[in-house]
């Protein structure tokens, strides 16, 4: 019997929720962040997006589940970046922008609805984390951690 698992990350940014918000769906943010990829889609619930790294290679794509802009981004989730994460169902990762002051925010995201261990979930323990704290950074300070 599979066994239902998910991830649960929190981080405070110091930044407004609009802020963060632009650092999550702004493509030109994302490729600071997450491993060179430029985040594109229309941002209408039931549209796509993708993930797109050279030559348009879609990383990761799905569908806009639920948006709420500088508050809530549900994405499914089907990465493609290598053949263990291709053979995996969709999952979904929800964003969730909290205000904790004018200059602060709590980003809280929730990775789940994995049929099981999968190689998905294995690489997103630690890549959430990753790419998280390096949006962090990169919004606080410019830079975005250096990572290989």
């Amino acid at each position: 019997m599979a066994k239902n698992v998910s991830i649960v990350y929190d981080i405070f940014i110091g930044a407004s929720a609009a802020h963060v918000w632009k650092g999550l769906i702004d493509g030109d943010i994302t490729r600071e962040y997450v491993y060179g990829t430029r985040f594109e889609s229309k941002l209408k619930k039931g549209e796509p997006y993708a993930y797109l790294g050279d030559g348009d290679f879609k990383v990761v794509e799905g569908e806009i589940l639920d948006i709420e802009k500088n508050s809530r981004l549900v994405l499914s989730w089907k990465a493609n970046y290598d053949e263990s994460v291709a053979k995996d169902k969709p999952s979904r990762v929800s964003f969730e922008l909290i205000s904790s002051g004018p200059s602060v925010t709590k980003l809280h995201l929730v990775h789940d609805q994995f049929k099981d261990e999968s190689a998905t979930y294995t690489g997103s323990i630690e890549g959430w984390p990753l790419m998280l704290s390096s949006l962090k950074s990169f919004l606080e300070t410019g830079r975005a951690l250096e990572v290989k």
